[in-house]
């Protein structure tokens, strides 16, 4: 008995064919575009849908319906899942779609597909010959095949519900990408339910599938909407603390996030989108100006703006896949008024601390001049004294003015010791400490160096060698003779340099004194001036580096300078 229906299902499934196989290499092709790959699954189910629906229409009433048929439920679950998967990957729950979720997903019908390989029954009952029927044959559905058709209608429906609620949530211009997707859904889920409940002979459910498949490759790979989806756009860009603007490729408004409405003065952003950029700009002439600027050279670093005495810096970026046409552009303003102002505040901190280190080293510079003649001329009547004057009172007269000359080169050195050093060279260190060693060396100390001949560190070396001179000068004159001063190089945990110390076998400085010995003015040697430890402070400091002051293992005092930061 001919089916009336049998040769229009037919064609419309060999249609369905043919464009599921245009479908899935355009899908295939442009794999990297948002949503592409939930669109190669959908597709691939539906094409294996289709196959098997044309194979048993072929076969109809044949040993061979019940070969084909079971691959029947992995075709409809792929093409159901993958439209799942594209609705999680649009509304932002997830982008890219987690393996754990398309695994958690497709356990259902891929459990189902496997029971109908291994035997039909599982799901569907041959209960003999039905001319009426596509495959020829009568069918009772098994609980499994019920729970399955129920999975798959619900995951339309979670998919539907998910849309809907994007709808509501989105402006008017993602509301008609909604729609579409919403559409694409109700094809399926219309034409499933309609079979099921008999009102039509035949299952629609494919050739819906594929209808679906069309219109959202239509919209993926030809009109690009699903490129500027609202993804997370209420957790990421109404908290992003910037004004951001979406445009589309024709410079319209499709979004415009919380504080890009405060800074517009805009209630509800439905009421500029599709508005021009300069419509939106229109207040704005320094937005705009920049705006155009940025988009026709491509640059990303422009200076700030100012307006209304604001500062703001305007960032345009294109969006849609690299080294394709641009599908539409996101400007980012910033408001940084606050941190142009603390700039501004720490330059002018910056050219107040450069002249008052002007005038400093000014004062020191006269004042060094200036006391030496007068130290020069009591030197000079100390030496005509001798032989005329008791000599403790000449020897007394030529200590302070020695003691006065110290003083002034230590000022004038403590003067500059604090500058930053900003072309610092390679200095060998042994090399450094050699030189230093002969400006302070006497019978009543030693030196032992353990540096080797390629130790190396970035740094002034005329102030360098201010700080090994005043730590020998130090361990000289606050201990009493003999004493011997090591040097050597401190290591990191991975056996790498990271600065020398200084150590001698001394009475050492009590762990009290300890915070206080780098203070100006500080000594317990009633001949000293107390600047040699600040010196030595503020050239570390200089360079960048930390000094601290401890134990050595003999007892003495041992100073720590770490260069590459404290080990």
């Amino acid at each position: 008995m001919p089916v009336p229906w049998l040769t229009a299902y037919r064609a419309l499934l060999l249609l369905s064919f043919v464009v599921g196989l245009f479908l899935l290499y355009q899908a295939a092709m442009h794999r990297d575009r948002p949503g592409a790959k939930p669109l190669f699954v959908l597709v691939t189910g539906a094409l294996l849908y289709v196959s098997v629906k044309l194979t048993v229409s072929i076969v109809r009433g044949t040993p061979t319906v019940f070969v084909v048929t079971r691959f029947n439920p992995l075709g409809a679950g792929l093409a159901t899942v993958g439209f799942f998967l594209l609705v999680i990957e649009y509304t932002g729950i997830e982008n890219p779609v987690s393996k754990r979720t398309s695994t958690g997903v497709v356990l259902v019908p891929a459990v189902v597909s496997a029971l109908a390989v291994i035997d039909l029954e599982y799901l569907w009952v041959p209960v003999g010959p039905d001319s009426s029927t596509l495959s020829g044959y009568a069918w009772e559905f098994t609980s499994v095949a019920l729970a399955n058709q129920l999975y798959m209608n619900l995951l339309l429906f979670a998919g539907i519900g998910l849309l809907v609620r994007r709808g509501i949530q989105s402006p008017t211009v993602f509301r008609v990408q909604v729609g579409a997707l919403i559409l694409s859904a109700l094809g399926p889920l219309v034409g499933n339910l309609a079979f099921q409940f008999g009102y039509v002979q035949f299952n629609l459910t494919p050739v819906m599938f594929m209808s679906s498949g069309v219109l959202i490759a239509w919209a993926i790979l030809r009109t690009g909407f699903l490129d500027l989806i609202p993804i997370g756009r209420e957790t990421v860009l109404d908290q992003f603390d910037a004004s951001v603007v979406t445009l589309d490729k024709d410079h319209r408004v499709i979004d415009l996030n919380k504080r890009g409405r405060q800074l517009f003065d805009v209630d509800d952003a439905d009421t500029v989108v599709g508005d021009h950029i300069d419509e939106l700009f229109a207040d704005h002439p320094t937005f705009r100006e920049r705006y155009w600027t940025v988009t026709a050279s491509d640059s990303r670093h422009e200076p700030p703006v100012e307006f209304d005495g604001s500062y703001y810096t305007v960032e345009v970026i294109p969006l849609g896949p690299p080294e394709e046409t641009t599908l539409g552009r996101s400007i980012i303003i910033r408001d940084i008024t606050e941190q142009k102002r603390r700039e501004q505040e720490l330059e002018e901190t910056k050219r107040t601390l450069e002249r008052s280190n002007e005038k400093l080293d000014q004062f020191a510079g006269m004042v060094s001049h200036d006391l030496r003649n007068p130290l020069n001329v009591i030197k000079g009547r100390a030496e005509l004294l001798r032989g005329e004057a008791p000599d403790e009172h000449v020897e007394t007269i030529e200590n302070t003015a020695d003691r006065m000359e110290t003083m002034i080169d230590d000022l004038l050195t403590l003067s500059r010791a604090g500058e930053s050093v900003d072309d610092p060279k390679p200095i060998s260190l042994a090399t450094v400490v050699s030189d230093s060693w002969v400006a302070v060396s006497s019978d009543d100390i030693e030196l032992e160096v353990d540096l080797s001949d390629d130790g190396k560190v970035e740094a002034d070396g005329d102030r360098l060698r201010h700080v090994f001179e005043n730590l020998f000068r130090n361990a000289s004159e606050h201990n009493e003779p003999p004493v011997t001063i090591r040097v050597g190089t401190l290591s990191d945990e991975t056996g790498s340099v990271s600065g020398f110390f200084v150590a001698d076998d001394g009475a050492g400085i009590p762990e009290p004194d300890r915070k206080e010995v780098f203070e100006h003015g500080y000594t317990t040697n009633t001949v000293g001036t107390g600047f040699g430890l600040s010196i030595v402070e503020e050239i570390v400091e200089g360079h960048g580096w930390t000094i601290s002051v401890g134990e050595s293992d003999a007892g003495g005092a041992r100073f720590d300078v770490y260069t590459t930061g404290k080990s």
